[in-house]
């Protein structure tokens, strides 16, 4: 029997012990919450299962957008900091039939907001296979490239978008087309070889400084090559691979220092590439895929290790194709020689290729440019007339969706 004097003292213990059982049970269920939600939020921001995890990425999908004005291939595509993306140059049908490709001074504008081309200023010279760049300051410049009779050229021309007009730069030393160019970390743009008239190979480079309008040499590459890849590498140096002549095509890889304004050889290639495409990856590798002699496989560049790695084989063999850094860090490659619409998508965590789907049109010397939204505009090339079924350099546009 409790006392009455006891009682306020039992009362009060059982209240505390019902307290801290409650706050136990609400400390389990919040536990339980918390557990619910983080696990949510991992399944939405993709960390969960190794099973969910080692799910595939998604091929994507190609459809429909505007037709250029002037169908145009061998061309240079740049995407300016306003979103738009500028189409220059290239050739374009001409001649005594309407595959026979002449060079054009056009350019025009793709807005991706309403899938429409207008037209942007003419150019003042005519430039089949030049090679253009986005500068840091927002301009764009195109370099050199043939003019009539396809006579390769050392003019230079800059689009100012604020503007909406083209002004006429320094021209180069050399005349050259068939070249590379790439903006380097200081702003400066260094252009690499190339071919000037007679198909004679040029090993010359230069370096275009935007702020003073001047050209200043770079020196010259020990093998003279057209059709090669010119790759910044995150580190600030310059990577030249492949490329040759009409009928020839090399292993031998050259990097540029800028630092040092000297050229150095790298690994060479495990296979011989020319008219191939070469991408940095987001881990800083490089990855080169295809090229003429009915070349299929790829293989990527570690420039810590100076080594290459065969990463296997595409669906079929390309060149003249274009490849592009999708926003997942995979690698589109579209189209080549023979009119290919087949596609095919590197992930760099396995090291593989994987079918992607057929294009809409098959084609090859086009240009694929990543827009803001992570889409991929895929802009004319050689293909096949739509309407005549005739061999044709284009005005077709797919965009890529992923």
């Amino acid at each position: 029997m409790i006392a009455r004097n006891q009682i306020p003292v039992v009362v009060m213990s059982s209240l505390a012990l019902l307290i801290v059982f409650l706050l136990g049970c609400s400390s389990d269920s919040q536990a339980e919450k918390s557990t619910e939600t983080t696990s949510s939020q991992d399944e939405q921001s993709g960390i969960g299962s190794e099973e969910d995890q080692a799910k595939p990425l998604g091929p994507g999908k190609f459809s429909e957008t505007g037709k250029l004005a002037y169908a145009r291939g061998w061309h240079v595509t740049v995407k300016l900091n306003d979103g738009r993306v500028l189409s220059m140059a290239g050739k374009s049908r001409g001649g005594s039939s309407a595959w026979e490709p002449s060079g054009i001074a056009d350019s025009e504008f793709y807005d991706p907001d309403t899938e429409k081309w207008s037209e942007a200023p003419l150019m003042r010279d005519i430039r089949e296979v030049p090679s253009g760049n986005l500068l840091n300051d927002g301009r764009v410049i195109i370099i050199g490239g043939a003019a009539v009779r396809q006579k390769p050229q050392t003019t230079v021309e800059i689009f100012d978008p604020n503007s909406n007009s083209w002004t006429v730069a320094a021209e180069m030393a050399t005349p050259r087309w068939r070249h590379r160019s790439v903006v380097l970390n200081d702003g400066r743009v260094l252009v690499v070889a190339g071919e000037r008239e007679d198909t004679i190979l040029v090993p010359e480079a230069e370096i275009y400084d935007p702020e003073t309008d001047t050209w200043s040499d770079a020196g010259s590459l020990q093998v003279k090559r057209a059709m090669h890849t010119l790759t910044l590498l995150n580190d600030g140096r310059a990577l030249v691979v492949g490329g040759g002549g009409q009928d020839t095509k090399t292993k031998v890889v050259e990097i540029y220092d800028p630092e040092q304004n000297t050229w150095t050889l790298g690994a060479e290639t495990n296979l011989s590439h020319s008219a191939h495409t070469a991408t940095l990856l987001n881990d800083g590798r490089v990855l080169v895929t295809g090229g003429k002699g009915k070349v299929t496989k790829g293989e990527v560049y570690d420039p810590e290790a100076d080594t290459w790695t065969d990463i296997g084989e595409m669906t079929e063999w390309r060149a003249e194709h274009a490849a592009v850094l999708l926003a997942d860090g995979r690698v589109l490659v579209t189209g080549g020689i023979g009119k290919v619409d087949s596609t095919d998508i590197f992930d760099p965590i396995t090291n593989t290729f994987s079918p992607g789907p057929k294009s809409l049109i098959a084609r090859y010397a086009h240009s694929m440019t990543l827009l803001d939204d992570g889409r991929i505009l895929i802009v004319g090339g050689n293909s096949t007339d739509v309407d005549s079924g005739d061999r044709a350099i284009t005005t077709e546009v797919e965009i890529w969706t992923p």
